[in-house]
């Protein structure tokens, strides 16, 4: 009887490598006509856009832009504070090994650091260090063994691994707008000064074919008041939303990953009933970046041998991700903070922002240990009449554990960090006690490879055992397993379970005896 081969195409993404950059932005920030002159720079924040990302050979070739957002005094003017937004473009390669043109890229981008300087009364100069973390995935595809007939005493052996595999990827947009009315003990808005907005993901719901996002926009906004001193003041608001996200291809049983990100964010001041500027409306264009992951299992045969036959055996390794785990979880992080040496005490604090970076994460038996650095800026008013905004920026460093079951200290682990909230409690004019909640995300992978079966045939050749002694003595070594064991002499797993009353195949001792007859094994 001729071989018969039924095969399975399998599709599966792999990951090609991964790299690391850094790109440093430089440029002149040129103060718009409509705005003073600059006396003192208070504080310079900074987001990135990936505009484009491109895989060449052993590389990804990705354009971007800082987004930068400064505060300063002006002598000149009427206001305490003055806002302006600016941007720089860069373009920057991650060296990956394996990269090629085609694949499918993933661009992570941060700002780590940012140092300006005032080269005059209407530029400035700004120097960013952006952290650029890079992957490509390739689709890779291999004929796999299914079944194999028509050979004598076939005895083979499978695999089961689970991996997860990308279905889609794709884009949505939500315009989230809302109005806002201040109390009546907030004074009038004269002009908004600085307006920050941050996307957070609070719930999703999946069924086939679409995704519902519960999320709320965290939104900082400082404004200068329309008053006779043209005071200082700060808002602080959520803003819950809801969006729907339809795709085909989505079913309940699916992973999805939504990355989001605040685009545009527009402002308009308007009147209320009582013709007070106290209406404040804001429209946010909020991007996303969908991900639909689906856990695959599939069962490879890895080996095959006949105890009468001689076979020709081709294999073909294949590389897996296969994920071990994930978690989120938060931390709460309190610190007081000292008004620097040299600086005024505060009477009023209108701004407090913060960044979270990570700086480690290890593994170690179902645990991921992280440590990050939450750095926050304090923009406030000394006492004093006609008294200038001061600022002073701290670091804080932290420590959090994260359990994830299955870790190990050899896997990886891909960790995220985000600050869900931020508060303060002013103790005394030196000292101001800081409250973070910092939320991680951790994904814990295993390179996993495999030796498939990809083609099998029947050399003709028969296997003689008429001259092997008729009682054999052999030692289980190290790593041995009772497929080894068989396939070494001629035999098969089942008889070797029924002849020495095994019972756990996965449970051999080193050392241990079995006594081998030519189709009969004995163990004690």
């Amino acid at each position: 009887m001729s071989v018969e081969l039924t095969k399975d195409l399998l599709k599966m993404e792999q990951s090609a490598g991964d790299g690391y950059a850094q790109a440093l932005v430089e440029g002149d920030i040129l103060v718009p006509d409509t705005k003073p002159d600059i006396s003192r720079i208070l504080s310079v924040d900074g987001t990135v856009d990936i505009t484009n990302k491109e895989a060449s050979e052993n590389k990804i070739a990705v354009n971007g832009v800082v987004n930068f957002k400064i505060l300063y005094v002006s002598d000149g003017g009427e206001y305490p504070v003055y806002g302006m937004d600016a941007s720089a473009a860069f373009t920057q390669s991650i060296d990956i090994p394996k990269a090629a043109k085609g694949m499918k890229n993933d661009v992570k981008a941060e700002v780590e650091h940012i140092e300006f300087e005032k080269l005059n009364e209407r530029k400035i100069g700004v120097k960013a260090v952006v952290n650029l973390l890079g992957k490509s995935r390739t689709i890779f595809e291999i004929d796999a063994l299914k079944e194999i007939q028509g050979i004598e005493n076939l005895q083979v052996l499978r695999e089961s691994v689970s991996y997860q595999e990308q279905v889609q990827s794709a884009q949505s947009e939500a315009i989230v707008r809302e109005s806002f009315e201040l109390s009546q003990d907030m004074p009038e808005i004269k002009e908004i000064v600085q307006c920050n907005v941050n996307a957070v993901e609070k719930e999703k719901e999946i069924t086939d074919g679409k995704i519902a996002l519960s999320g709320l926009l965290k939104t900082n906004v400082i404004y200068v008041a329309d008053d006779d001193d043209y005071s200082l003041h700060f808002l602080k608001y959520e803003i819950p939303f809801t969006h729907f996200i339809e795709l085909e291809q989505v079913q309940r049983d699916m992973d999805v990953e939504i990355s989001m990100k605040i685009s545009d964010v527009y402002t308009d001041v308007k009147n209320n009933v009582d013709e007070e500027r106290k209406i404040l409306d804001l429209e946010a264009d909020v991007q996303m970046e969908v991900a639909l992951n689906r856990m695959e299992q599939k069962e490879f045969i890895v080996d095959a041998y006949s105890p009468s036959c001689s076979l020709s055996l081709e294999t073909q390794k294949i590389a897996l991700d296969q994920i071990i785990g994930k978690n989120s979880s938060n931390t709460m992080i309190k610190e007081t903070l000292e008004v620097p040496s040299g600086k005024r005490n505060i009477d009023k604090i209108f701004s407090l922002n913060g960044k979270v970076f990570l700086t480690d994460s290890m593994l170690s038996d179902g645990k991921n240990h992280i440590e990050g650095v939450a750095s926050v800026t304090i923009l406030y008013m000394p006492p004093g009449n006609n008294i200038e905004a001061q600022s002073f920026s701290q670091e804080i460093p932290f420590r959090h554990t994260m359990d994830i079951e299955g870790a190990k200290s050899d896997m990886e682990v891909e960790t995220e960090l985000h600050i869900d909230d931020i508060d303060y409690n002013l103790i005394n004019p030196d000292q101001v006690e800081v409250r973070l909640n910092i939320g991680a995300s951790s994904i814990v992978r295993k390179k996993v490879e495999k030796e498939i079966l990809i083609n099998v045939e029947d050399t003709g050749e028969t296997i003689d055992i008429s001259k092997k002694p008729s009682i054999t003595v052999y030692f289980i070594q190290p790593g041995d397993t009772l497929w080894k064991i068989a396939k070494r002499y001629h035999t098969t797993v089942e008889e070797l379970m029924n002849a020495n009353e095994i019972e756990d195949p996965n449970r051999l001792v080193p050392g241990e005896r079995l006594f081998i007859q030519k189709n009969v094994f004995h163990q004690f």
